[in-house]
């Protein structure tokens, strides 16, 4: 089951996640979290499929989805 995460400081590293945007060619990002910033606003995510480590930035507007079967 998959639930919303409102704030990344809820997150810690090795959760599994899923990152939603409005960008149609890269709409479903998903991995496990490698990194959280001390106010919450990056997130540095292992990508699934060999797709690397990648940083994020909260304000972009992505919706996060915590995998709670994986944690």
């Amino acid at each position: 089951m998959r639930q919303e995460v409102r704030s990344w400081l809820e997150l810690a590293p090795g959760d599994t996640v899923v990152l939603l945007t409005s960008d149609k060619r890269n709409a479903r990002i998903a991995g496990r979290v490698d990194d959280i910033s001390a106010d919450g606003s990056f997130l540095w995510l292992l990508q699934d499929s060999g797709a690397g480590r990648r940083l994020f930035h909260r304000p972009d507007g992505y919706t996060t989805l915590l995998d709670s079967r994986a944690s």
